[in-house]
């Protein structure tokens, strides 16, 4: 990997159907040579795939959340394995994590409403090894 990947992936992470035309301008490399590197770099596993950016808002999911997680045992997949089970149709786990320090998880979820994220974290709570969550709320991303 050199600076001129570096660019591509910069060019492709802005607009991942970016054309390799469009990009080997940015970059200044022909269209073969980018073309090239696109390849060596998705067979060597740097590029793992090509994704859809989704606009929540557009979708109605305009308030997100950060949910921290107390698990009280180390069996950290059944419990995401619970909560994925019960998040209902008006919301949206983005993102889980888990974390050092105070918490064990992370989540960042989607909603409608304020009614919607407390009885998803309600539900949580009633997952056994979950001691408490801790809710903050994303002004801005």
């Amino acid at each position: 990997m050199d600076s001129l990947d570096f660019d591509i992936l910069k060019c492709l992470k802005e607009d991942g159907r970016m054309s390799h035309e469009r990009i080997a301008q940015s970059v200044k490399l022909s269209r073969p040579a980018v073309r090239a590197r696109i390849m060596a770099m998705e067979k060597s596993g740097v590029i793992e795939g090509y994704t859809t950016k989704v606009n929540y808002d557009a979708l109605g999911f305009n308030i997100q959340v950060f949910v921290y997680i107390k698990v009280a045992s180390m069996c950290y997949e059944k419990v995401m394995k619970d909560i994925y089970e019960s998040v209902p149709n008006q919301l949206i786990i983005e993102d889980h994590y888990r974390i050092s320090g105070e918490w064990c998880l992370l989540l960042r979820v989607m909603c409608h409403t304020q009614e919607d994220i407390t009885k998803f974290v309600d539900r949580v709570l009633q997952i056994e090894s979950v001691i408490s969550t801790n809710t903050v709320f994303i002004f801005k991303s």
